[in-house]
């Protein structure tokens, strides 16, 4: 088993290097018939999620690269604060998002230079058994048609109402039963997505620090970041489940042990939920925007 090199206290900048495993090479478009890389996020210290996602990306014959994810209880407090960014109250974020946010920002990075667009999974993602026959329905001509810079490919069962019954526009079929969305409220998580190489690129141009949690940054209406320049879609039944009941999440419990989900937003933040909030029930009301009911194309995992 690889065990990538730890980050270097003493060197912030290993922060930002790209560190790569190759499980399988990327496949070459004109034999796979995929026209999409496939980059897994993993902690060095979670070889058991990495054997995981292997298996069922290697049980569909799909090439992917293991992306280093930035571990930030081996990086110094100081050097994540410097890379994410200071001073932001509105979305607090603990050391695990911080690390979270700051590899997928490189990532993106990587994705603007190499000029292919990626789906981007991280390691406690199930995926569907259809999802390699969805890769290979030119899902990047279909996002250049619909001027998507990014498309949502996950659910996660949680309690957030906004998570399970997500506001959006239909375009219309991709594959079986699977319909493509406009996104039109916030959808958090990042265990799944595509980007383009155009996407990414304006992402890492504009927000050289994010400052917000990496979901927020990208699906977040609220933050109006990602959201207003990706114009993001959706996918749903989706192809990925964000798999946290066998799992767990080293962020969620953080945010717990700090309580900040509880603690009082401020006045910026609640006036933006509001003034969002007010926009989208007009789209509902004026039959633009509906509320779509998620489940995973797996079987499992229906919104209740």
């Amino acid at each position: 088993m690889h065990i990538a090199p730890q980050v270097n206290r003493r060197d912030p900048g290993a922060l930002w290097r790209p560190l790569h495993q190759s499980r399988l090479p990327l496949p070459d478009k004109a034999k796979s018939g995929l026209d999409l890389d496939i980059h897994v996020i993993n902690l060095a210290r979670r070889p058991d999620r990495l054997d995981q996602i292997a298996g069922q990306l290697d049980a569909l014959g799909l090439g992917w690269n293991r992306v280093e994810a930035v571990d930030a209880s081996d990086a110094e407090a100081d050097d994540l604060h410097d890379a994410f960014g200071r001073g932001s109250r509105t979305y607090p974020a603990t050391t695990g998002d911080i690390g979270c946010t700051l590899t997928h920002q490189r990532l993106w990075r990587e994705i603007a230079a190499s000029g292919r667009p990626a789906v981007v999974l991280e390691d406690d993602a199930r995926l569907s058994e259809n999802f390699a026959r969805l890769m290979r329905c030119d899902f990047a001509g279909m996002m250049r048609r619909h001027d998507m810079g990014a498309v949502k490919l996950e659910f996660w069962p949680g309690p957030q109402k906004s998570r399970r019954f997500p506001a959006g526009e239909l375009i219309g079929p991709v594959a079986g039963d699977i319909r493509l969305y406009r996104l039109r409220s916030s959808f958090l998580g990042t265990c799944g997505y595509v980007m383009t190489p155009a996407g990414a690129a304006l992402m890492a141009e504009r927000f050289a620090h994010l400052k917000v949690p990496v979901d927020h940054a990208l699906f977040g209406r609220e933050a109006a970041m990602g959201f207003r320049l990706l114009r993001p879609g959706f996918l749903n039944p989706a192809p990925v489940l964000h798999d946290a009941e066998t799992f767990g999440s080293d962020i969620r419990t953080e945010r717990l042990a700090l309580r900040l989900d509880e603690t009082p937003r401020t006045l910026f933040r609640r006036f933006r939920d509001w003034q969002v909030a007010a926009r989208l029930r007009r789209e509902i009301w004026a039959g633009r925007t509906e509320r779509v009911e998620m489940r995973f194309a797996g079987g499992a995992g229906r919104a209740t």
